[in-house]
């Protein structure tokens, strides 16, 4: 994992008339840009600024109190800006560390495949391999993982809707796509967020089609996503 430094800014706001001690230099481009950003993020406009100098860490003002300073790691402005045409000062603090890690994430999809070539007027498992699925053969998950994705294409005759579930162990999960005889397209698609349906290693996978009408149904093609 690779580490990254994060910047934490407090800032001081002073009164009018309150002059920064030891100032060492203006300030580059690059960090001008960064202390402006924030600072309107806090309400100060870019064009109230007026300068923004960097303060001598030997050397503090009355009004700043660090204590364990780091100066590889701590950095102090004083920022003069205009509110209501009276001039104002702030000091920005920014200390960066490393302790912070950026995780490099990476997810891992699949498709389960399951379908029906023949034509059926009951309720049934689809198929997976060529084989007839029931709650005790499907996929078996080798890795945990959660479903995210189901999404079905298939002939219907006659009136009523088809319920296509996703089971694992045999039991209905609640997440399906439904067909109706009043859809123009026989089609379905549905996605959900990870950690919403988990799997673990040994979990069975399968497919069942409820019918509800008087309705045959035909040539079923269903993908099931994963994702781990």
């Amino acid at each position: 994992m690779k580490k990254i430094p994060v910047f934490v800014i407090v800032l001081f706001l002073v009164l009018t008339g309150v002059f920064a001690q030891a100032i060492s230099s203006d300030v580059g481009k690059e960090v001008g840009e960064y202390v402006k950003s924030f600072l309107e993020k806090e309400g100060i406009e870019r064009g109230e600024i007026q300068e923004i100098v960097e303060i001598n860490q030997n050397n503090l003002p009355n009004e700043v109190e660090i204590k364990e300073i780091d100066e590889n790691n701590i950095g102090i402005y004083e920022v003069s800006y205009l509110e209501e045409n009276q001039e104002n000062k702030i000091f920005v603090v920014t200390y960066a560390t490393n302790e912070f890690e950026k995780k490099e994430d990476y997810k891992n999809i699949n498709y389960l495949n399951f379908g029906f070539a023949e034509s059926s007027s009951e309720s049934a498992y689809l198929e997976s391999s060529n084989v007839q699925g029931n709650k005790n053969i499907g996929y078996v998950m080798m890795r945990p993982g959660s479903i995210t994705g189901i999404s079905t294409s298939l002939n219907l005759e006659g009136q009523g809707e088809l319920e296509i579930k996703i089971y694992i162990n045999g039991e209905d999960t609640g997440f399906r796509n439904v067909i109706s005889s009043d859809d123009s397209k026989k089609m379905d698609y549905d996605l959900q967020s990870e950690r919403v349906l988990d799997y673990n290693p040994g979990d069975v996978i399968s497919v069942y089609v409820e019918k509800k009408g008087e309705l045959s149904w035909s040539n079923a093609v269903t993908l099931v996503e994963t994702t781990s």
